[in-house]
């Protein structure tokens, strides 16, 4: 077992791993982990981007459905049935929701993604297949935080 993987040793025969490539390092899926590593930058690059896609894609579209879910909850509470123009203002509201999650996500990705290609490789490390996940939901956590106006000015 290797302890000190570098970017400039590539392994005669490397393939860059399938899409997530998240195998565990203990047990039986160690020789898996072993060739769950990337070593060059455009592939560090697009794992970030499609982690963070991913996670985006699901944080917002979820935040859509509430969205829309407490926006018909308090109609009903408020003795107003759901006419057309609130099941129209639904189903605008999510794709709307996803859509913009998905734009921030990319912006911020591609540029997370730039930055930790450059640092892997100017260490001449590889990149585990673990840390665009690592990553993309760290980003989700900075913009779930930064949501409220108090902790932004902290930030």
């Amino acid at each position: 077992m290797k302890v000190f993987i570098s970017s400039l040793n590539v392994p005669i025969g490397y393939s860059t791993p399938p899409f997530p490539s998240l195998f565990w390092p203990l047990g039986p899926n160690q020789e898996s982990y072993q060739a769950s590593f990337l070593y060059y930058s455009s592939d560090m690059w697009i794992f970030t981007v499609y982690w963070t896609l991913i996670v985006f894609g699901v944080f917002y579209f979820g935040a859509g459905l509430i969205a829309v879910y407490h926006n018909w909850l308090s109609d009903i509470q408020h003795g107003l049935p759901i006419n057309k123009l609130s099941i129209i203002g639904g189903i605008i509201t999510v794709p709307l929701f996803l859509s913009i999650g998905l734009i921030r996500g990319f912006i911020s990705s591609a540029i997370i993604g730039l930055l930790l290609s450059s640092i892997y490789r100017a260490g001449t490390l590889t990149m585990s297949t673990w840390i665009p996940l690592t990553w993309a939901i760290a980003q989700i956590l900075y913009d779930v935080s930064s949501a409220y106006s108090t902790t932004l000015v902290i930030l």
